[in-house]
C-alpha cells in the first residue's frame, strides 16, 4: 500500500436522487418532517479511482453525466452533543 493524493475535481459517471427518508439507523438525524431529498453520484477522479458521494445539487434538471464537479465539505447533521458533523460532497465545478 501507498498514499496517493487524489484530484479534488472529477466528473459524474452516474447519479441518482434519494427522495425518501433512509431506513432507521441512518446517521442523518432527519425525520419524515425534516427530510430533504439529496443526490448521490459516482465521481471519476482522474484515471485513479471512482468514489461515491453526495452531490450538492439534487435537481435532476441540473445534473448530467460527464458534468465536472469539485470536492467540498457540507453539514451532515448535529449530534447529541450539539456538534455539527460534516461530510464530503461534490459541487458543480
Amino acid at each position: 500500500m501507498s498514499d496517493l493524493l487524489l484530484p479534488r475535481r472529477g466528473v459524474i459517471v452516474t447519479w441518482t436522487t434519494q427522495d425518501f427518508l433512509p431506513k432507521p439507523d441512518y446517521a442523518g438525524g432527519q425525520t419524515a418532517d425534516t427530510f430533504k431529498p439529496f443526490a448521490v453520484g459516482l465521481v471519476q477522479l482522474g484515471d485513479d479511482v471512482r468514489v461515491e458521494a453526495r452531490l450538492t445539487e439534487h435537481d435532476p434538471e441540473k445534473l448530467d453525466f460527464g458534468m465536472a464537479v469539485e470536492l467540498t465539505m457540507v453539514p451532515f447533521f448535529v449530534d447529541d452533543e450539539g456538534d455539527e458533523i460534516m461530510t464530503i460532497a461534490f459541487a458543480p465545478a
